[in-house]
Order: C-alpha cells, then sequence, then structure tokens
C-alpha cells in the first residue's frame, strides 16, 4: 500500500487537488439558480442536437452549448418545438424558448441547468491537468504542483466553471492552442503542426474571441524571427528555427497558413452538422432580422443559404458580425460610481485588479524580485506566456462591451503556469534545522523567500475555500469582499441571475409574506422560485408603499441611473438613503421601505 502511494505520489496528489476542486464546484453550483445566458445557450444546445438546426443563439458557436445539451437529450427533456417551430415573432426568439423550456414546460429546471453544467466542469478539471503538465514540463514537479493548486483554487476560474457559458471553454481552447503551438515551435513536425491547427479549430468554434489569435500568432511570428536560431535545418519545417532570419519568416508564415487553413476547416466540418436541416429561407430570415442595418455582409450571406455547402460559412459569418456589431455598439455597464454604455478604457483593468486574489499579484511580484532562483527560461518562453493575455487586454481596452472580468478570464492560466516556477525557490531545509533548534543555522534570503511564496500560496488558497459557495460575486480584500462588490461593478462580475434560490431561501428565513421584486435575470424564474410571494416591480414604476419589501438586483439598482431621461426621471438612487437589511450572495438587495 505504502510502496503504490509513494511510486503514484504524483498523480495522487493532482487526482486529490482536482477532486476537491470539483467538489467546490459541484456543491456551490447547486445552490445557484440559472444564470441569464444560461437560458440562452442551455435550449440553444438542445436544439442543435436534436434538430440539426442553428437558427437559436448564432452570436456564439456551439461547441460548449452542445456539450452542455448532451445531459438532458439523454434524460429525454421537453422542449417547445412548437414555439419554436413558429418563428414568432422572431427567428431567433431565445430568450422566450429558454424561459419556457426551463419554466414552463414540465421540467425541472433545477435539475436541467444541473445537468447542463456537469460538461463544463469536466472541462474545467481538464484544463487543470493541461495547466499541471505545461507547467511541469517547463519548470518541473514543484512548480507542476503550484500551477494545479493555484488554477484549482482561483475564485474566477471556480465561477466560470459553473454554468454554462463560452468564458471557461475559450479559456481552455486558447490555453491548449497556445500550448500546441509552442511545442511546434520548439520542435518542428508535421503532426504538432497539425496540432496546432487542429486546436485552433477548437477556439474557432468555442467563442468568436478566436479573431484575437491572429494578432497573436503576427507578435509570435515576431518572436520566432528575432529569437537565436539552431543548427542547419534538414526539412522545411524545421526552417523555423534555422540560422537564415529570412527562411525563418518564410517558414513561420507557411506554417500560420496551414494552421489557419485546418483550423477553417475544422470549424467548418464541426458547422455542418448544425445547420444541414435549416431551411434556406430560415437561415435568411434570421439575417435579415439579425442585421437590420443592412450593409455589404447582410446582403452576401443570403446567396450562401441555398447550398448546403456554404450555409456553415453564413452562419460562422453572421455570428461574428452580430459580436462585432455589439462590441463597438457598447452595452450599459457600471463602474465606481459611473454608469456608461460606452464603456471605459480602464474598465478590464479595474476588474481584474479588484476580482483577482491578493495572492496572485503577490506570486507575480516575487517572481520578478527572486527572478535569478526561480529556474526561468529564455526570454522567448518567458514572452510567449504574455502574448494572448496582452493581445486580449488591449481589445477590451479598445472597446466598449464592459459587461465582466470574464472576457479576461483567459488571461489566468497563462499568469498561473508563469508564476508556477516561483515553486523553485522553496526551499526548507533551514526552517527544519531551526525547528530542531540547530544553532549555527542562519535564517537567510532563501528562507525568507520561501516563507513569502508559501505564505501568498496559503493566502490565495484561503481565499478560494473561504468564498465557497459566492464565486460568482467574489472580490478580494482591497474592497472587503463580496458583499461591497456591487458598490464597484455589476453584471457578471457581481450579478447574473444566481441568486434566486437564496432570495427565496431568505425571504422566507425573514418572514416576508409579500415582497416587490425587480431582480435580473427577470419575472419567469423569480416567479418561479417566490410564487405568491412576490410582486414584480420595475423602477419606472417608482417607490413601492411605505412599510413595504423590495428586492432588487445590484445590477437594476446601478444601472437605472444610465435611464434617467427628463421623459423618464425616475431610477433607484432613492435606495441610496437606506441601508439593506439584507445582501443576498452580493448580487440582491433586500430594503424594508
Amino acid at each position: 500500500m505504502f510502496g503504490f502511494i509513494s511510486k503514484n505520489r504524483t498523480g495522487l496528489i493532482v487526482a486529490a487537488i482536482l477532486f476537491v476542486m470539483a467538489g467546490l464546484m459541484f456543491f456551490s453550483s447547486k445552490g445557484d439558480s440559472g444564470i441569464v445566458d444560461e437560458a440562452a445557450h442551455i435550449p440553444s444546445g438542445f436544439s442543435y442536437i436534436t434538430r440539426g438546426d442553428y437558427r437559436l443563439n448564432p452570436e456564439h458557436p456551439p461547441l460548449i452549448k452542445d456539450l452542455a445539451a448532451l445531459p438532458l437529450v439523454v434524460i429525454g427533456a421537453k422542449f417547445p418545438y412548437a414555439y419554436w417551430q413558429a418563428n414568432d415573432p422572431v427567428v431567433n426568439n431565445q430568450w422566450e424558448i429558454g424561459w419556457r423550456f426551463l419554466y414552463q414546460s414540465g421540467n425541472d429546471p433545477d435539475r436541467l441547468n444541473m445537468l447542463a453544467r456537469i460538461p463544463v466542469m469536466a472541462i474545467s478539471l481538464v484544463f487543470g491537468y493541461f495547466v499541471f503538465l505545461w507547467s511541469r514540463k517547463l519548470y518541473g514537479d514543484k512548480a507542476g504542483m503550484l500551477a494545479l493548486t493555484l488554477y484549482a483554487f482561483n475564485t474566477a476560474i471556480i465561477a466560470h466553471s459553473r454554468f454554462v457559458t463560452t468564458d471557461l471553454g475559450v479559456s481552455f481552447a486558447f490555453f491548449v492552442n497556445m500550448m500546441a503551438l509552442y511545442y511546434y515551435l520548439q520542435q518542428p513536425g508535421w503532426k504538432k503542426l497539425l496540432g496546432a491547427g487542429l486546436t485552433f479549430g477548437l477556439v474557432l468554434v468555442t467563442k468568436f474571441s478566436a479573431a484575437v489569435c491572429l494578432p497573436v500568432y503576427f507578435v509570435v511570428l515576431i518572436m520566432v524571427v528575432l529569437r537565436e536560431g539552431g543548427q542547419k535545418p534538414e526539412t522545411l519545417l524545421q526552417e523555423i528555427n534555422g540560422p537564415d532570419r529570412r527562411k525563418r519568416f518564410s517558414a513561420g508564415v507557411f506554417s500560420l497558413a496551414v494552421i489557419c487553413f485546418a483550423g477553417i476547416i475544422t470549424a467548418w466540418l464541426f458547422y455542418f452538422p448544425h445547420t444541414v436541416n435549416m431551411p434556406a429561407q430560415v437561415q435568411r430570415e434570421l439575417i435579415r432580422q439579425s442585421l437590420p442595418n443592412g450593409g455589404m455582409l447582410a446582403k452576401f450571406l443570403p446567396l450562401l443559404s441555398g447550398n448546403s455547402l456554404t450555409r456553415p460559412l453564413a452562419q460562422y459569418l453572421l455570428g461574428f458580425r452580430m459580436v462585432t456589431e455589439r462590441v463597438s455598439g457598447g452595452h450599459d455597464a457600471y463602474l465606481l460610481g459611473m454608469v456608461s454604455n460606452r464603456g471605459w478604457w480602464y474598465y478590464y483593468p479595474v476588474a481584474l485588479a479588484l476580482k483577482t486574489q491578493i495572492g496572485l499579484f503577490v506570486l507575480l511580484l516575487l517572481t520578478a524580485a527572486f527572478w535569478k532562483r526561480t529556474n526561468h527560461k529564455e526570454w522567448f518562453t518567458e514572452w510567449y506566456f504574455w502574448t494572448l493575455p496582452a493581445a486580449l487586454m488591449c481589445i477590451g481596452m479598445n472597446g466598449k462591451l464592459n459587461l465582466g472580468v470574464r472576457y479576461m478570464l483567459p488571461i489566468y492560466a497563462f499568469a498561473i503556469v508563469y508564476v508556477s516556477k516561483t515553486a523553485n525557490i522553496l526551499d526548507f531545509s533551514a526552517a527544519r534545522a531551526l525547528w530542531n533548534k540547530k544553532a549555527h543555522v542562519q535564517a537567510g534570503p532563501a528562507f525568507w523567500a520561501s516563507l513569502l511564496v508559501a505564505g501568498s500560496v496559503v493566502w490565495y488558497v484561503s481565499a478560494g475555500i473561504f468564498s465557497y459557495p459566492y464565486y460568482l460575486a467574489y472580490y478580494n480584500e482591497f474592497i472587503g469582499g463580496y458583499k461591497n462588490g456591487y458598490k464597484y461593478l455589476t453584471d457578471s462580475n457581481t450579478d447574473w441571475g444566481q441568486d434566486l434560490k437564496r432570495l427565496a431561501v431568505r425571504v422566507d428565513a425573514l418572514g416576508i409574506k409579500k415582497i416587490y421584486v425587480d431582480v435580473f435575470p427577470g419575472v419567469t424564474p423569480a416567479k418561479y422560485y417566490m410564487g405568491d410571494r412576490m410582486l414584480e416591480w420595475h423602477v419606472q414604476n417608482g417607490r413601492p408603499p411605505e412599510g413595504s419589501y423590495l428586492a432588487v438586483s445590484a445590477t437594476f439598482f446601478q444601472n437605472s441611473r444610465l435611464k434617467k431621461t427628463p421623459e423618464n426621471p425616475l431610477d433607484y438612487s432613492w435606495l441610496d438613503k437606506l441601508a439593506p437589511i439584507e445582501n443576498v450572495g452580493g448580487s440582491i438587495l433586500i430594503y424594508k421601505l
């Protein structure tokens, strides 16, 4: 028994860490009600699998939705096909279909949500294992263990591993694509080049932010040209590491062309079964309704609808165009007491500063302070980790879509691999000697460096554990935790509809018989959990009667200030003078008026 444990110690520790992470994800998710985006993603995936028709939710690629819907197909969940087929009033009537599927078709919404989330949790566990593998390969066993620990207890990763959205999925896809590209560049070969192409295809079918790969590939190509060349190559692909910079550039361009081509073919093959049963007239109407402003693409895409081979391309381009229009058009957002639908260039840096565990920032500082002790690699490898995070941040800071730190979620895994090298600082031989009272031993720099790293990791992991179960609304100690988060950020940073079940429980516990409710994501799910106790309310209704109770979500509370106009002077600013009697999960405030 002990021999088995000793022989397989690394594997058992990895399994134990992932097991704890799985428990944190699963049991915290059980307390969360369905979030806004799940109401569109889950039924969409169900319709893709059962009908081969992509009319719902074209603004997101299908992979995560497919995987999430598989368990629901297996159990035979009831779907409102008649309403879906009617296309009334619009072809992409995803929200109404979502409410009907989850809450009005005889299904158990909590069961459906939980089953649909399990595949995303499984992806997250696989993701963690890849983080461990890359870190161990680069920096050693201790680094691999540290990286896995940081991944498994990262509050943002846990939060978004428990919902049916594309954020965790694309973070994983970005990571494995950059990992595959890195190892191709280290030892070029056709199999590794194909792997980089297939993983690029994985990114394409996960989220439209895949477009960030193109500037990243360009930067990596420049880095390849600038780094030192090796020996004379024997094959075309090996020219990418050869001594001649011009040939290195040519080989790099050729490699990236192959990667892009393989990725596009992969995406087309994946999209094909999703549009095979989609009538041409339905796709044309979907294009017309989704691109109301017209334009060249709105005229071109219907031409592709008549052929089953080109229909997948039309669907992909339609979704991509919908996303770019949304990014450029902006969205209602709240930041540090301000409201805007045009965004702020510093939104994402602030969001990361407030919603990232402070221990990770400390580890980044320690990586720089003890650089020589970290077993670091050459400049190409060390800078490589930051190419994709930097591109994401640049795009985010120049865009107008400020909805949540989840758009920067891919950054965490790369930062974790980067700081994992600090594990090589850990040396507790001096500590053991001091513990054994060996008088000749001094607590030198190695001892204090080890203590700082260990303390930072303990601080980090503690935050990951004690944030349970409020991972989505997590905020670090800079602002005092999740209950203060709504004062700084809203939407998916704080309030995504995850606390409706908890609201119903708290209303019961407080003995409230009737309560006015204005919460994200809307009336249907709130009514499902609260029944006759709930009285529907909206900001334009003004102020409820004195002596009554009001539950308002953080997003509606803060964003209402943006809607205030001379014609409609009502917002929730009058609540600023009152203190909530209850803060439910950091996302819903209960007031007694």
